[in-house]
């Protein structure tokens, strides 16, 4: 064999080594991605899962829920640490404490840590928003379940209006976010047609005793919660649950 033909085939056999290497470092990284896709999966799978759990942060169901004397109560009555929340639908405030402390607030209920009490007012008269999302929160404590409440006062702080165009909210969209909670039937729709003078009027005496002056207004205890900010507020909360005081 000639010089040249050696040359020749040590070049094929070179370049059929590489080309053998290629593909198998081709099929390692195929294995390589495909692991990593199963491994995505499962985990998206499971996370698929613990999110369609009943008992996942931020559902009511494993909950106390009862009618107040104008407010809904969430926990149990023999927690150590009593929380009274005076708000406003369509106080910006309100819905930035709303944020800020509803899944801690639910979940160390749920532990029997700790009872909220919240009660809606109308302290924002300038527009009829206020007033009549508190009417239709009424008519659902009075002639619904606790639960119906409750989920209504969410859906409310979850779809707040901006101040400047809440009364572009029409009582269609009201009742829709009733129905949505739950609260729909015949004794609610007809107690959202007329303003519930007796609830409003309780509302503002309440407002007066306690000496209510602006939203959000937070008793710990029966002890109010001064701050500078709805941080301080939230903060004060947590301590005060987390210590049991």
């Amino acid at each position: 064999m000639s010089k040249q033909n050696r040359e020749s085939n040590r070049a094929e056999k070179a370049a059929a080594i590489r080309a053998d290497q290629a593909r198998k470092e081709r099929n390692k990284r195929v294995a390589i991605v495909a692991g990593i896709l199963v491994v995505l999966g499962a985990i998206v799978a499971a996370g698929a899962w613990y999110s369609s759990d009943d008992t996942a942060p931020g559902d009511n169901s494993s909950v106390e829920v009862a009618i107040g004397d104008g407010s809904v109560l969430v926990g149990k009555t023999t927690a150590p640490v009593k929380v009274v929340v005076y708000e406003d639908f369509l106080c910006p405030y309100c819905r930035e404490l709303e944020d800020s402390t509803r899944e801690f607030l639910r979940e160390n209920a749920a532990k029997g840590k700790v009872q909220v009490e919240y009660r809606p007012i109308n302290l924002l008269t300038q527009t009829t928003y206020s007033a009549r999302a508190l009417n239709a929160w009424a008519a659902v404590l009075k002639n619904a379940s606790p639960n119906a409440a409750l989920k209504l006062h969410d859906l409310f702080y979850e779809n707040q209006p901006y101040e400047g165009s809440a009364d572009k909210t029409t009582d269609a969209d009201i009742a829709k976010l009733v129905t949505k909670a739950g609260g729909d039937n015949a004794a609610v729709r007809k107690a959202m047609k007329t303003q519930d003078t007796a609830f409003f009027a309780a509302a503002s005496q309440a407002m007066t005793d306690q000496g209510i002056q602006g939203t959000p207004t937070v008793f710990v205890d029966g002890k109010e919660l001064t701050g500078s900010s709805i941080g301080d507020l939230v903060s004060q909360i947590e301590n005060a649950v987390d210590n049991g005081s």
